[in-house]
């Protein structure tokens, strides 16, 4: 690699031979060395323990970028990338024995082509990494990743094919919990794509993916997977106003969790006239695991009226039926929807309406159900339920999209009793990063046959006015039951919610203020949300952005509060094109059962440079408080880098 790196250096330097160059042609040489340093400070409280850290750091660097070919520039290129950073710290510590080591980020980036111009086109690569980052300044990871693979693209005009695979290992390890987390994925992946006249498109793919996960102190997980999907779109006019679209996909996986899966998607759309347009979908699922299988059809139609630009409105009937190991379920709903838009004096006007009623009716007996890949997106502030009361203890799983990344918790996730449901909130710091979704497993008690009738209304209502300098708004929503057959009271959920907020917005300020009335016999609640951003640019050089959010929940039930509170900043100064003073100020503060958080994180770091010569220094600060845990960091660096770019 030393090599394939520092030939083209002797290629373009002053005294490089040009015949060196007739057989492998470089193109381009670039890269940078740095040096610099760091200092940081961190004391804290854990589990009753006073503990404090000095780390001096000292660390430099190189990195060389090289693009080059072989014969011709569509024969075969070379791009290549290489950095090595070594680093010398030094750990003093009050409890723990004090600690000296040289640690070693290293990146290398192996990417080649084969007749790129031409029909036939190969690549492959090849990523080595290793390096420390940090979540949500809450723990430090040092991650070695590697992964390599090849790709082959036949682009003839009769029947395209393209071929790929790739496989990487990732090992991640948590510098101040020592947990470890190793994984391995492999995927194959070949798609035909093929258009028989100017109106379809047909595509299919086959994929075959393994991935295995160790986590700490937990056995490994692997599973392998099988896919086949055939996606097909066909349009019966020249002006597309009839369309059929069809999606089917198989899936077989095999390892910790053992299923098969067939899915099928047909979709019909008709523009019968100019403000008219009629549609209808079919979707089938099947899917049978050893504790549990699922079939499931459902049918939609659905019909589209636009009069003049004002009134648009959806009629909707929708049939469901659902065969499950434990039980059977029919869904029946129907709906309108109503929308109207009017620009008025000085502003415009939105107002909604929709109604639909559906009528379930199930059939089981008392059992215990249970539920698998469960979707939720997990947000800071916002409260979300798994759907099925009566959660058996200690059953709840929480896993990623691969089944295979199981979190823990406490470290990553947090479970909170509301009446018969439980609630789930991530743990700051931890593996499941905000606004991200996870799968949940769980084991619920089930009640026996039933059937009832849902009502749901919904209304809205906003006004913005004055170029939307104001806006007013009110959302009113209800669900109630009717018709009701030997069912639990505690699993269906009456509620009546009522929305209402304004916003203000001039030049670079915004603000609002929201209120929300949730009436509910699972989890009532009062929400008082205030929000504010400011944002703006002051003669090009000034550059400025602060947010703020506050979140008051009282929970009426057992009258307890959640607060969740915000601030984010950032003002950036250019003194020159070329120099640049940024500040970044972040504050949360969490009040609650098992959630009190308070954590304040303040970083400021100039940049300047000249021609080729590039300069950083900053600080950094933050402070956490997390239950019974305290942590206080103070952090400087300083590091200067100097560039050079050669081009053939």
């Amino acid at each position: 690699m030393i090599f394939f790196l520092l030939y083209p250096l002797a290629c373009f330097s002053q005294n490089g031979d040009a015949s060196m160059c007739k057989v492998w042609c470089p193109t381009s040489l670039s890269g940078g060395i740095k040096l610099g340093g760091q200092y940081r400070y961190e004391k804290g409280v854990t589990n009753q323990i006073y503990e404090y850290q000095k780390s001096p750091l000292i660390y430099g660097g190189i990195l060389l970028n090289s693009s080059s070919y072989i014969y011709h520039p569509n024969l075969l290129t070379l791009d290549l990338s290489a950095e090595y950073n070594p680093e010398k710290r030094q750990d003093i510590y009050l409890v723990v024995p004090d600690q000296s080591e040289v640690r070693t980020i290293k990146r290398l980036n192996i990417n080649t082509t084969m007749f790129k111009q031409k029909e036939f086109t190969i690549g492959a690569f090849a990523n080595f990494n290793e390096s420390y980052t940090n979540r949500e300044n809450l723990s430090n990871l040092k991650v070695t990743s590697n992964n390599w693979g090849t790709n082959l693209l036949y682009g003839n005009k009769i029947l395209p094919v393209s071929i790929s695979y790739q496989e990487g290992i990732t090992k991640e390890k948590e510098v101040q919990t020592d947990r470890s987390f190793n994984s391995r994925q492999c995927n194959f992946l070949t798609s035909v794509t093929k258009s028989f006249t100017s109106l379809d498109n047909n595509e299919l793919n086959y994929s075959h993916n393994t991935f295995s996960r160790i986590d700490y102190n937990l056995f490994e997980i692997k599973n392998a997977t099988d896919i086949v999907n055939l996606n097909n779109s066909i349009y019966f006019d020249r002006k597309r106003n009839y369309s059929f679209t069809s999606n089917i996909s198989g899936t077989r996986q095999k390892g910790y969790d053992n299923y098969n899966s067939l899915q099928i998607f047909e979709n019909s759309t008709m523009k019968l006239t100019k403000s008219l347009t009629a549609g209808a979908n079919y979707s089938f699922y099947n899917i049978e695991r050893e504790i549990q299988k699922i079939n499931q059809n459902n049918l939609n139609f659905f019909l589209r009226h636009q009069l003049f630009k004002s009134l648009f409105t959806d009629l909707t009937f929708e049939y469901g039926k659902l065969d499950q190991s434990v039980y059977q379920e029919i869904n029946k709903k129907a709906g309108i929807d109503l929308r109207y838009e009017k620009d008025i004096p000085k502003g415009h006007l939105s107002l909604s309406y929709s109604f639909s009623r559906l009528n379930q009716n199930r059939k089981s007996s008392s059992a215990l159900l249970p539920v698998i890949n469960e979707q939720h997106i997990l947000t800071d502030g916002q409260i979300v339920l798994l759907r099925k009361p009566y959660i058996v203890q200690g059953s709840v799983i929480v896993k990623d999209f691969t089944g295979t990344i199981i979190y823990q918790e406490y470290f990553d996730y947090t479970l909170i009793e509301r009446n018969n449901y439980k609630e789930i909130q991530r743990v700051p710091g931890g593996q499941i990063a905000n606004n991200s979704v996870v799968y949940v497993d769980y084991v619920a008690n089930q009640q026996g046959s039933y059937q009832f009738d849902s009502d749901f209304q919904r209304f809205t209502a906003n006004i913005t006015l004055f170029e939307r300098l104001v806006e007013v708004y009110y959302r009113w929503s209800n669900q109630d039951y009717s018709n009701i057959e030997t069912s639990d009271f505690q699993m269906m959920n009456y509620f009546t919610q009522n929305i209402v907020g304004s916003r203000f917005e001039y030049k670079f300020a915004s603000a609002g203020v929201e209120y929300d009335d949730y009436e509910s016999n699972i989890i009532p609640y009062r929400l008082l949300r205030f929000f504010a951003l400011l944002q703006g640019n002051f003669k090009n050089r000034l550059l400025f952005s602060l947010n703020g959010n506050l979140r008051n929940y009282k929970m009426i039930d057992d009258m307890t509060n959640q607060q969740y509170s915000d601030l984010s900043g950032n003002v950036a100064y250019l003194f020159t094109p070329q120099t640049k003073l940024n500040v970044e100020l972040g504050y949360r503060k969490q009040i609650g059962s098992g959630i009190d958080l308070d954590f304040l994180t303040f970083r400021s770091e100039f940049t300047a440079n000249y021609r080729q010569l590039f300069f950083k220094v900053g600080v950094e600060f933050y402070q956490r408080n997390y239950l019974n845990e305290e942590v206080n960091f103070v952090g400087a660096n300083i590091e200067v880098i100097r560039k050079f770019n050669w081009y053939r």
